[in-house]
């Protein structure tokens, strides 16, 4: 049993509970649940070869809030209130010749890697998934996704995926994408491809760049985005957007964040926006935070709260 037992790290308990107040413009001040997740995760050694590693993850957000047409919460837009939300379900085979990944859900890495670099606040995170609030088209979150992801040489990787969200469309993979990822030292970018075919979109193709520089004190971020409706030019889904974004350590105890974004979409759906957040670090897992964003076409927003991650 001992020696059993050596070769299992975890399973630990992990998450992040982040509330405050959020006022919308035209919207009643309300008691908002920014992040409130919880999960588990851990890895198994089989062999010096594989390695087994499991996450799973909740997301209460959206069950605690008052979701509408002017909010969101991390998930999916608009579910049904009361609704818990499974974030992370995933397994990941981890080899000497890369990681091949089988997630019925979990965060896009497409995301979390390309547009990192402008994805530093707590409620405008301008994602696909942020109801109006959306600037870009790429989602934040994923579902039945198969993954491979090569061994990184030099501080190059390169990730392909395929996404089998639609069960009844008669066609076997609604999404393949995949992007080739450099972080290493100060420098981090990627650039990624997606072609997307489900019902409403028969042939998206979605391109994306992003670059970051840590100054130390500072940090500089852009993302572009290139999406060609290729069924439709005229469509919602054809156009393009970028965003920048710069952070800065004040202190050891204050940051702040500044960012602008827009996008140029048809049919008089075009948006663009200011945000800008001030943090009060506690420690390396509590602080309190102010945020406003501001939007050409769509509602301002104030935010106010605090986080705590254990």
């Amino acid at each position: 049993m001992a020696a059993a037992d050596t070769h299992h790290a975890g399973p630990s308990l992990s998450g992040n509970v982040t509330g405050g107040v959020l006022n919308v413009s035209d919207r009643d001040l309300d008691l908002w649940a920014f992040k409130a997740e919880a999960g588990l995760g851990g890895v198994y050694t089989v062999s010096d070869g594989l390695r087994i590693r499991y996450d799973l993850v909740a997301d209460f957000a959206n069950a605690i809030n008052s979701v509408d047409d002017q909010t969101w919460a991390p998930g999916a837009h608009r579910q049904d209130d009361s609704e818990l939300y499974v974030r992370t379900a995933r397994v990941l085979l981890m080899t000497d010749y890369g990681t091949l990944g089988l997630q019925p859900r979990v965060p896009s890495g497409f995301w979390n890697q390309i547009y990192r670099n402008i994805d530093t606040f707590e409620y405008n995170r301008l994602h696909g998934q942020t109801g109006q609030n959306a600037i870009f088209g790429q989602a934040e979150q994923a579902s039945d996704l198969i993954s491979y992801a090569t061994p990184r040489f030099g501080g190059f990787q390169f990730i392909g995926a395929v996404i089998t969200s639609n069960a009844q469309n008669d066609q076997d993979i609604d999404v393949v994408t995949g992007r080739l990822i450099y972080d290493q030292g100060p420098l981090n970018f990627g650039i990624g491809h997606t072609q997307v075919r489900r019902p409403g979109i028969d042939n998206l193709h979605r391109t994306s760049f992003g670059i970051g520089y840590d100054f130390g004190m500072v940090q500089l971020g852009g993302v572009y985005e290139y999406n060609d409706d290729r069924e439709n030019s005229g469509s919602a889904a054809d156009f393009d957007a970028w965003g920048v974004n710069v952070s800065a350590n004040m202190t050891d105890d204050w940051s702040v964040s500044l960012g602008y974004a827009e996008n140029d979409k048809n049919l008089d759906l075009d948006n663009a926006a200011w945000v800008g957040t001030i943090r009060h670090h506690f420690n390396q897992d509590v602080y309190a935070f102010l945020e406003a964003g501001r939007y050409d076409r769509t509602d301002n927003n104030l935010a106010a709260g605090i986080s705590v991650s254990f």
